[in-house]
């Protein structure tokens, strides 16, 4: 019954008109769910890594940039590009500033978000003064369609948010290089003007914006092929991905690598006597006590039906915290009695000579942790944690 009325309510929506309120409420709707949408860079990240496109999608990016460059070192030789000495030492100093940035994404073999923020905030500056730097301001509204290059790179790895502040550089960009040409030119043919700015603002606006807002939709799916659906935890395939960033990240520090992995008691028991939503609750419970006792760089997961699992890179202190907290027993709801968790932790200190080592010991430490779970368990009661001490 419930699938008909699903598949009434497609139909519904699909027959609705295009200008129709209801599908301007839909749209508007969707509008507001792909802006509060969070940065894709790392979700996307994984998903080429999966597809094994890494490679491909980086040089996509390398290519523009170097059509881009050889733009800006054509313009040199034109009457129309940069003319004075002072605007043709900008425009040499942006083509080897860019260039460099060819050579770091050919060879970098991963890249941070802080990273990826950082070429996009030289891109969009470099963009800019490329243009301000022409003679012709008609050449440099024409070239403005570069902009469409980075919107196309924010679509794929970024967020709306950062989508939108680049449209409105790119607008104020625009409308300056407008204003010098109808007024400090004083072009007069208004109609060859407007025509060139409408082909450019699609070229820069339309197809960038229907990437981001499609791919966002898109990279939802994939996040949500990577989460636990009753807890909102990673599952096993999110774990394995997080932890390989997470040692990419960490792995030259000296810090412990922790895995925790834990069970709830007589989970069973709960089932058979309270049923099957009470079970929910509890794991649901269970899981939000995990977020609340481990620390907020720590990665926790729902890898079965009440197997859990915490990686985290930190030092001593954090792990005994860490110990303490589960120790307390987990209070689901005052019509259920408290629940009790067996918790074996596993550690070795850092750092690894290289990511290869980190994820070589991380099964190690994943199978300490699981038979010192086993042993907290044996000794009953509540949340009895066995740490481990591992070289």
């Amino acid at each position: 019954m419930g699938t008909t009325g699903g598949a009434e309510r497609s139909d519904v929506v699909a027959s609705q008109r295009p200008l129709s309120g209801p599908a301007f409420r839909m749209i508007s709707s969707q509008l507001v769910d792909w802006y509060e949408r969070p940065d894709q860079f790392d979700t996307f990240n994984r998903y080429l890594a999966d597809k094994g496109l890494t490679i491909a999608s980086r040089f996509l990016v390398v290519s523009s940039l170097v059509l881009v460059t050889v733009i800006m070192f054509l313009t040199r030789f034109s009457a129309q590009g940069p003319t004075s000495a002072h605007a043709r030492t900008a425009n040499l100093v942006i083509i080897v500033v860019t260039v460099m940035m060819v050579l770091v994404l050919s060879t970098k073999r991963n890249l941070s978000r802080s990273w990826s923020y950082a070429f996009v905030l030289y891109s969009e500056v470099g963009i800019a003064a490329a243009m301000l730097l022409y003679s012709n301001p008609l050449a440099a509204l024409a070239h403005a369609v570069m902009f469409s290059v980075i919107g196309g790179y924010i679509a794929f790895f970024h967020n709306a948010r950062l989508q939108s502040l680049h449209m409105l550089w790119v607008f104020v960009v625009v409308i300056g290089i407008v204003t010098r040409i109808a007024i400090v030119e004083n072009y007069s043919d208004i109609p060859v003007l407007l025509a060139l700015v409408v082909l450019v603002g699609a070229a820069i606006y339309v197809i960038p914006f229907a990437c981001q807002f499609i791919l966002s939709i898109l990279s939802t799916d994939a996040l949500n092929s990577q989460l636990d659906p009753l807890t909102g935890l990673l599952n096993r395939r999110g774990l394995a991905d997080e932890v390989r960033l997470l040692l990419e990240r960490s792995h030259k520090h000296s810090t412990l690598l922790v895995v925790a992995a834990v069970d709830i008691n007589r989970f069973k028991a709960i089932n058979d006597e309270y049923g099957h939503s009470v079970g929910d609750a509890v794991i649901e419970k269970v899981g939000a006590r995990l977020v609340d006792s481990a620390g907020p760089t720590a990665l926790i997961a729902r890898i079965g039906g009440d197997e859990f699992v915490i990686v985290d890179s930190v030092d001593q202190r954090s792990v005994d915290r860490l110990a303490h907290e589960l120790r307390r027993p987990t209070i689901t709801s005052p019509d259920h009695p408290p629940v009790a968790i067996s918790v074996g932790i596993a550690k070795v200190a850092g750092p690894f000579d290289s990511v290869d080592d980190a994820l070589v010991a991380y099964p190690t430490l994943l199978r300490r942790a699981d038979r010192a779970m086993y042993s907290a368990k044996a000794r009953g009661g509540y949340s009895v944690v066995l740490q481990t001490e591992t070289g």
